[in-house]
């Protein structure tokens, strides 16, 4: 039996129901994903999720497909990014995520936007082959850790707090420019969920780490080009100790980085793709 499915936008939808078919949709992936109500609307604000530019797909007025979709600019271009895309189970191979795509195409393109980006377990091959056909590409691997830090460092310098983000620039402290997730804009969208600290020397900042105060995620870390190799992330750490945390889209190419984190006995619990459509 043929199933007419109506693509549309996101636009008044009931949040709540969003947020039952996500947590639904993500049920059974290689990495369980369960938000509250609450959680999901700070994830739609973190990551300037627009529901106008976001499609769903309805089957007899129940919704049973979303695709959502940030918009900003990135790397000094107009940039979307898809925060996540998810199919109720009972209709899956349909080719929903197919249909969603191609109705979000044109529009994001009258709406200016050169890129989209989005990430993928390495693993789910049916979706990645779905999104090759629609032209994206892998850009990168990213890695996620979880764990207790093990620390043997003792503090030989105050981890102080502070509020001023501009000190924060990738020209001192980055290799590789952070995912949509991860970069300055997604911390300033839920700053009050964050904690900012980091260690001066001499009234220069050398050292700093975002977390979320709620779930001691670590959004960034990072130290100084100029003051490497000093054991300072380690003393980053050091008020950490015996607390859970975890870092997600750590870029598999930043070799230091990932040694470092793994030095702490932090687990890889799982790896993505970054895959790039160009409009």
């Amino acid at each position: 039996m043929q199933t007419n499915i109506e693509i549309h936008s996101l636009t008044g939808v009931d949040i709540k129901d969003l947020s039952a078919l996500y947590n639904l949709s993500y049920q059974n992936y290689y990495v369980s994903i369960n938000l509250t109500e609450e959680q999901f609307q700070k994830k739609l604000i973190m990551e300037d999720i627009d529901l106008e530019f976001s499609v769903g797909a309805t089957v007899d007025g129940k919704l049973v497909g979303f695709l959502l979709y940030g918009i900003r600019m990135y790397d000094d271009k107009k940039t979307a990014y898809i925060g996540g895309t998810g199919v109720c189970p009972e209709k899956r191979g349909n080719k929903i995520t197919q249909q969603m795509l191609d109705f979000s195409f044109p529009k994001l393109e009258k709406e200016g936007v050169d890129e989209i980006f989005l990430e993928v377990n390495t693993k789910n091959d049916f979706a990645i082959n779905a999104y090759e056909t629609c032209g994206f590409e892998k850009t990168r691997v990213l890695n996620s850790y979880k764990g207790i830090p093990v620390l043997v460092v003792n503090p030989l310098h105050e981890i102080v707090a502070f509020e001023d983000l501009s000190l924060i620039t990738g020209e001192d402290f980055w290799d590789i420019k952070p995912t949509w997730k991860n970069e300055i804009q997604s911390i300033k969208n839920i700053i009050d969920n964050c904690q900012i600290n980091g260690i001066y020397e001499d009234g220069i900042l050398v050292a700093y780490k975002i977390i979320n105060k709620n779930n001691t995620r670590i959004y960034q870390f990072g130290v100084h080009h100029d003051y490497r190799n000093r054991y300072l992330a380690s003393v980053l750490f050091s008020d950490l100790k015996n607390k859970e945390i975890k870092m997600i889209n750590v870029d598999d190419r930043e070799v230091s980085t990932n040694d470092f984190i793994q030095s702490l006995g932090l687990e890889l619990y799982d790896r993505q793709y970054e895959m790039k459509k160009t409009l």
